[in-house]
C-alpha cells in the first residue's frame, strides 16, 4: 500500500541475541523509521523479548534537551525488583539542539497549534510502527517526562484505541483548556512534584481535571519535588503499574 511504502526503515545497528535458554527472541536495536510523506524520522533504542511471558511493552518519550537513555533509565528503575527484564522502545526527539546536543519534540515556547502538529506527526509515525504483527501480543504503555508526557497524552487523544496505559510524568499541558473528551479505555498515571514551577500550577490542575474525566486516572503528587523524578515517584508508579489488577 502507499501508506506502507511511505515508511522506510534503515537499520544502522542491530544486535540479535539469545539471552538465556528459556528466553528466546529478544532483540536490541538502534533504529530509524522515516515517514517520507511527513518527513518524520523516528530514532529509537529497543529491547523486546518476542517469545517471553511479559506482555507489556513500554514506549518512552524523554523531556526537552535529553535523549532516549533518559527513559531507559526510568523504565529500568520501574522494573527493579520484579525479576523481569523490561520490553521497551525508547524514542529520541525529532529535533536536535545544534552544538549543545540532545533533542526535543517541539520548540520550547512554540504556540499551541505548532505543538499539537508536531505531536500529531510523531504519533502517526509511532502508530505505523506498532502496526507490525510483532507487537500484536503486547499491551502498549506510553511513558513520558515533560514534553514527552504531553506528547504521550496527545497520542492517546488522537489514537484512543491503540494504547493500554499512559504514564505522564510532569507533563507540559499549556493550551489544553479546551481539551476534547478522551475516548477509548486507556488508563492514565499523572505525577507532578509539589515544587514544580516549570509547569504552571494552572496547567497542572487542568491536566488533572482533563484526565480525571476519563474515570481512569491515578494521580500522585511528590512532596518537595521540582520538575524532575525521584525515588518516591518511581515507587508510586511501580505499585500502580504492577499492582494486582494491572500486573
Amino acid at each position: 500500500s502507499n501508506a506502507t511504502a511511505s515508511v522506510r526503515t534503515t537499520w544502522f545497528r542491530a544486535l540479535y541475541a539469545v539471552r538465556a535458554p528459556h528466553v528466546r527472541g529478544r532483540f536490541r536495536l538502534t533504529d530509524r523509521v522515516e515517514d517520507g510523506r511527513h518527513g518524520v524520522r523516528l530514532r529509537m533504542a529497543a529491547s523486546v523479548d518476542l517469545d517471553g511471558d511479559d506482555d507489556l511493552v513500554l514506549l518512552g518519550f524523554h523531556g526537552f534537551g535529553n535523549d532516549e537513555h533518559e527513559m531507559i533509565r526510568i523504565i529500568d528503575a520501574l522494573y527493579a525488583g520484579t525479576g523481569r527484564e523490561p520490553n521497551y522502545i525508547s524514542f529520541r526527539g525529532t529535533y536536535d539542539r545544534p552544538f549543545i546536543g540532545n533533542s526535543y519534540w517541539y520548540p520550547d515556547g512554540c504556540g499551541v497549534a505548532e505543538r499539537r502538529r508536531e505531536c500529531t506527526r510523531v504519533g502517526e509515525a509511532v502508530v505505523k510502527l506498532l502496526r507490525s504483527p510483532v507487537y500484536d501480543r503486547f499491551r502498549k504503555v506510553l511513558i513520558g517526562f515533560s514534553q514527552g508526557g504531553y506528547l504521550s497524552y496527545r497520542m492517546v487523544l488522537e489514537h484512543p484505541d491503540v494504547f493500554d496505559a499512559a504514564v505522564l510524568m510532569s507533563p507540559s499541558f499549556k493550551g489544553e483548556e479546551d481539551a476534547k473528551t478522551i475516548e477509548g479505555s486507556t488508563w492514565f498515571a499523572l505525577c507532578y512534584g509539589d515544587g514544580d514551577h516549570t509547569i504552571p500550577a494552572s496547567d497542572q490542575r487542568n491536566a488533572r481535571e482533563v484526565l480525571a474525566r476519563t474515570g481512569r486516572l491515578f494521580h500522585h503528587v511528590c512532596p518537595g519535588l521540582g520538575h524532575g523524578i525521584n525515588d518516591e515517584e518511581i515507587a508510586a508508579l511501580h505499585s500502580w503499574l504492577f499492582g494486582a489488577d494491572r500486573a
